[in-house]
Order: C-alpha cells, then sequence, then structure tokens
C-alpha cells in the first residue's frame, strides 16, 4: 500500500487534464440549442469548466443554467459521450450529457450575455453539411445515428 506523500509523488509525475462538460438539448423535432460564444469560431453545446470539487454532470447542468437560463435537474441529464481533445495549448476531456426530455423551440432562452453572442437550433443534416462551423462534439452528435446522442468516445485537434 501506497502513503498518501508516495500517492501524491506519483499523482504528479501524471498528466493533469482539465475537464469541462456540456448539455445536447433537443427539440421535439429532433433539433439541438447549440450557442455562439463571444470568445469562440463555432457553434457548441452549453456548457464550460467543471469547477473544483464537481461532478460533470453537476457542471454541466450548472452550466446549462448559467449560459441559456433552462433549469435542469441532475437527475434530468444522462451521459451521452466524451470527446478527447487536444491543442498545443493543452490537453482536456469534455462530458456530454443529453437531455431525457425534449423543449419547445419557442422557449424563452435567456443569454448569459457577457459570454453568450446568440442561439439557434440546429438539425443534424444543418451540422453535417457545415461541419466546420460547429465544434467536435456537435459534429459527433450530427454523426450519430442512435437515440443515445453520439458514438460514446470521439477526439478532435483543436488547432
Amino acid at each position: 500500500m501506497y502513503t498518501r506523500e508516495e500517492t501524491r509523488i506519483f499523482l504528479a509525475t501524471r498528466v493533469a487534464r482539465p475537464a469541462s462538460a456540456g448539455v445536447i438539448v433537443e427539440t421535439k423535432s429532433g433539433e439541438a440549442l447549440v450557442l455562439k460564444a463571444h470568445y469562440k469560431s463555432y457553434w457548441s453545446f452549453p456548457g464550460g469548466w467543471i469547477e473544483h470539487g464537481q461532478t460533470p454532470r453537476v457542471a454541466a447542468v450548472r452550466e446549462l443554467l448559467e449560459e441559456t437560463g433552462l433549469d435542469f435537474a441532475d437527475s434530468d441529464v444522462d451521459m451521452s459521450f466524451v470527446v478527447s481533445r487536444s491543442s498545443e495549448l493543452m490537453q482536456t476531456f469534455q462530458f456530454i450529457f443529453k437531455a431525457k426530455h425534449s423543449i419547445d423551440k419557442n422557449i424563452a432562452i435567456k443569454l448569459q450575455a457577457s459570454e453568450i453572442a446568440e442561439y439557434k437550433f440546429v438539425s443534424k443534416d444543418d451540422v453535417l453539411q457545415n461541419q466546420d462551423d460547429f465544434g467536435g462534439a456537435v459534429v459527433a452528435w450530427a454523426q450519430s445515428k442512435d437515440d443515445c446522442g453520439a458514438l460514446g468516445y470521439y477526439e478532435q485537434r483543436l488547432d
């Protein structure tokens, strides 16, 4: 058995990966809610960084509320897939959840003005025809053929 100090030393040699979480929220017709952040060149699902001590699910629901005003309980979303993202700057994991219930396209969305510029609802075909306009998680969702939301695991290179 390792001591606490031996474990701390060992873990210091491992790669630390920050993580984020997002939520796929679909309309009854199967379109997904996507957001355009002021600081991104592409559309993505509502989501953001996981804060210290938070689970990915809690972070996803928190970010959904902050960015859109949509108030879901933790139990309202299920795990869908994970994206392993890498760039010259860092490597991260992105946990993507899917809302268990669809929303009405006319629902009131209250954007977090300091961070989010606009929102829209997109079909899988919209995404597949314009893949460069969307983040990897949105493309993975669009490529999926099943009801679970995506492939289970996806890799994205951020350049």
